[in-house]
């Protein structure tokens, strides 16, 4: 770090001049163009013309390494999340059937990544997401949506008894998973490029750990919806009574709400209604403690596992919820709002 001082050029411009080592080391000269990015903190990040294009490097899976097909898939999605967009999978021998189709069903998933090239022995994967054409609050609303949805499918497929809702719900996953995959590649490529970060809309760095954190609830929250439409499904082949679905569905309806108001309070940053979202969890964890003492005696073993597994569902949903709305609770006191300030001694 060295300090620079500011000089005056003609009637209004101010210039300063660049270090002679770097301009030597990155090639620059006389005429050249240099971008010069506004960074959030206010300080300037000069980038030479050049270095503004993306590189074009391909990364090698090698399949050797892979000790089974499930490993290769989830390497793959590795790949994509990093923002990497040419990946050359390779074998030292003819690839298997088992592991082509592993990698074919797994890029079907991932937006915009596809095989374009296919020997004996490699598979070029490309990936053609052009970041700026995915402004990151536009998608994570639609995974807020979409998960919305799924929940309210599962939720209203327990109060109407409706098993073909729970089995819609179950058709969703893969949707849930494609955006989560998609905005965490977002994220990913936003870190490493700040004109990325710019043009999906990133203003503060802080910004990228924090919806890191909340797609990695409302995936979670996804799983978890479909395992309780899973569960909704099974519990609609047994036999309880009716006061038992009305309890579930009251508990699933808080739930639902409580999800609802979590996630709003990210995108309207209200912290009000991140409170009340907070205070619901307390509701959620007592009903499903009374519910389980009270079924001990009323259900048959396989009925009460399946309704243990239904009830902790919820509340696994619950404490991530309540997990979303602290984040937006944060996000809140973090900028310019009338709850809190920076204390200034009269």
């Amino acid at each position: 770090m060295e300090l620079r001082k500011v000089q005056k050029v003609g009637y209004s411009t101010l210039s300063i001049s660049l270090p002679q080592s770097w301009t030597k080391r990155m090639g620059v000269r006389k005429g050249d163009q240099l971008l010069v990015v506004e960074e959030g903190d206010g300080s300037l990040r000069i980038i030479p013309k050049g270095e503004a294009v993306e590189r074009e490097e391909t990364y090698l899976v090698n399949v050797d390494r892979c000790d089974n097909i499930e490993l290769l898939a989830r390497v793959i999605v590795g790949n994509y999340v990093l923002g990497r967009s040419t990946v050359r999978v390779e074998s030292s021998r003819r690839l298997m059937r088992e592991q082509i189709e592993s990698v074919r069903e797994v890029t079907q998933r991932l937006l915009g990544f596809g095989i374009i090239e296919e020997g004996d022995r490699h598979l070029i994967l490309q990936c053609s997401v052009d970041p700026r054409r995915f402004p990151l609050k536009t998608v994570m609303r639609r995974l807020y949506l979409l998960t919305s949805i799924m929940f309210k499918e599962a939720v209203d497929s327990l109060i109407d008894r409706d098993k073909d809702l729970a089995l819609d719900a179950l058709t969703r996953e893969h949707e849930t998973d494609t955006l989560y995959w998609l905005i965490s590649r977002l994220l990913s490529s936003a870190q490493q490029s700040n004109l990325i970060a710019k043009e999906i809309g990133v203003k503060d760095p802080m910004e990228i750990i924090e919806d890191s954190t909340i797609i990695r609830f409302l995936e979670l929250i996804g799983d978890r919806v479909n395992d309780l439409a899973s569960n909704v499904v099974k519990l609609l082949d047994s036999e309880i009574e009716d006061e038992l679905y009305e309890r579930l569905g009251q508990i699933a309806l808080i739930t639902f709400t409580m999800f609802d108001k979590a996630v709003k309070s990210i995108f309207d940053e209200n912290i009000k209604i991140a409170s009340d979202a907070v205070d619901l969890r307390e509701t959620v964890e007592m009903e499903e403690q009374n519910m389980m003492r009270e079924m001990v005696d009323r259900l048959n073993p396989e009925t009460a596992a399946i309704l243990s597994s239904l009830l902790g569902d919820l509340r696994i949903i619950a404490e991530l919820c309540s997990a979303i709305a602290e984040i937006a609770i944060n996000n809140v006191i973090r900028g310019k709002n009338d709850v809190c300030r920076l204390y200034h001694k009269a």
